[in-house]
């Protein structure tokens, strides 16, 4: 465990071992979420106390809260749901995968491809109307970016409140079968404007970019180990145990939150006071000895292991199986409509996103 200083400047705990990382992860009552430090806003000073958490932002609320908005949402992203969603991600996979071959090559594989089939599909989950959507990838494209931009991260959350506000007023007066809609019907008379307004932003800005990163990453990964590109490729790579592999292998979200310690706590040898800050280096967790011998190889053959890619415990990520479908669905087809996709630039030109909150690729120029 190190100490860090973060892009807002506030100091912090990393936390960089498995099992010390999950125990951090899981523990709301003693770490808590309430003090949105991870992003670009600085954290207000210790004396100040935290500020209320914004309406909907379940990550912030205290456990209770927190556990009272999830259930109102694990239907939403249960195994049923995510069965039934797999032949609109196939649909979408396929409708880009054609408009490469129709364009020919070469293509960014990150502006046509590893981005826009999550994105589409979790806008039409929320039920966000097509002409609206370019609007507000921008804006969650600012907010997920952590380089310290705060009047134009300010005017995004503002954009963004303000067209979930309207969405969420239209909504109320026909809920519609999406899943603001089903959330209205089902829980309105519990949850105000604001709140669904908050929920749906906080799942927009969850949404896709960390699956987007994956695919863009793990489609690089692939092309870096053919042997393993053409096990899956075949269709003799299983394809469950590959994506795991991808998932504890690249780990996009890097940090997730910054927790709060909410009283002094001893974690990995180090005595943490109460109100310092906590973050784990979830890649280097998840390639901890704990979780077996050479797991700082990429080996899709490996038996899967607890990774904490989408977390642990009461903070485990909500859509933690449609990243899974979106990823069983993309990249094999992808590898066996492209049998011959290679890289078309030298790996060292490529750029990536290290600032954000979900490691990615700016763009991935590839040929076939």
């Amino acid at each position: 465990m190190v100490r860090v200083t973060l892009s807002t400047g506030a100091s912090a705990w990393m936390v960089t071992r498995y099992a010390d990382a999950r125990r951090v992860v899981s523990d709301q009552r003693r770490f808590s979420s309430r003090a949105a430090v991870d992003g670009p806003i600085p954290p207000p000073p210790p004396e100040a106390g935290f500020p209320p958490p914004r309406p909907g932002f379940f990550s912030t609320y205290d456990p209770r809260e927190h556990a009272r908005v999830r259930r109102m949402l694990n239907a939403e992203f249960g195994a049923r749901r995510v069965r039934a969603l797999r032949p609109r991600i196939e649909a979408l996979a396929d409708e880009h995968v054609d408009a490469m071959r129709r364009s020919g090559p070469p293509a960014d594989l990150v502006a046509d491809f590893a981005l826009p089939i999550p994105a589409a599909l979790f806008f039409e989950l929320l039920g966000v109307p097509a002409p609206d959507r370019e609007r507000l990838r921008r804006s969650v494209d600012t907010l997920l970016d952590f380089t310290p931009r705060p009047l134009d991260q300010a005017a995004a959350f503002a954009e963004l409140d303000e067209y979930m506000g309207a969405f969420v007023t239209r909504r109320r007066r026909d809920p519609g079968d999406d899943l603001v809609g089903r959330l209205i019907s089902s829980y309105g008379q519990d949850l105000s404007d604001a709140e669904v307004a908050g929920i749906a932003a906080q799942l927009l800005l969850a949404g896709y970019a960390t699956t987007a990163g994956t695919i863009a990453l793990g489609v690089l990964l692939l092309l870096r180990h053919p042997g393993q590109a053409a096990s899956l490729r075949d269709g003799s790579a299983d394809v469950d145990r590959a994506v795991e592999e991808l998932l504890r292998y690249l780990s996009v979200v890097s940090f997730g939150k910054v927790f709060t310690a909410e009283e002094d706590v001893t974690v990995g040898g180090r005595d943490i006071r109460a109100g310092e800050y906590v973050l784990c280096s979830l890649p280097s967790a998840n390639r901890d000895a704990d979780l077996g011998p050479g797991t700082d190889r990429f080996d899709i053959t490996r038996e899967p292991s607890p990774h904490l890619a989408f977390g642990h415990g009461a903070r485990y990520c909500l859509g933690a199986e449609l990243a899974r479908m979106e990823l069983r669905v993309c990249v094999p087809r992808l590898l066996r409509r492209f049998p011959t996709l290679r890289l078309d630039a030298p790996f060292e030109k490529l750029r990536f996103t290290p600032m954000n909150a979900a490691y990615g690729l700016e763009s991935l120029p590839v040929s076939w």
